[in-house]
């Protein structure tokens, strides 16, 4: 595999699990607390989605030029 194409897949799974663990964790401690963190975290939530987003669309066209290798 390219070191280029790693480098995506590894930001992709990176991003996925910080998500996670937002979603999982980190929110609902926040909404315990009554702390201002939880706007915060919701904003990294869509930043992260956005580059989720991205980063699947650039392997999909990795893909489709069989660069992926």
């Amino acid at each position: 595999m390219k070191n280029v194409n790693y480098n995506l897949l590894k930001l992709l799974h990176n991003q996925l699990d910080d998500l996670w663990r937002i979603e999982k964790h980190y929110a609902k401690d926040a909404k315990r607390t009554k702390c201002n963190c939880l706007k915060l975290l919701q904003k990294m939530r869509k930043e992260m989605q956005a580059n989720i987003d991205a980063l699947k669309k650039e392997l999909i066209a990795h893909h489709k030029t069989d660069k992926l290798a």
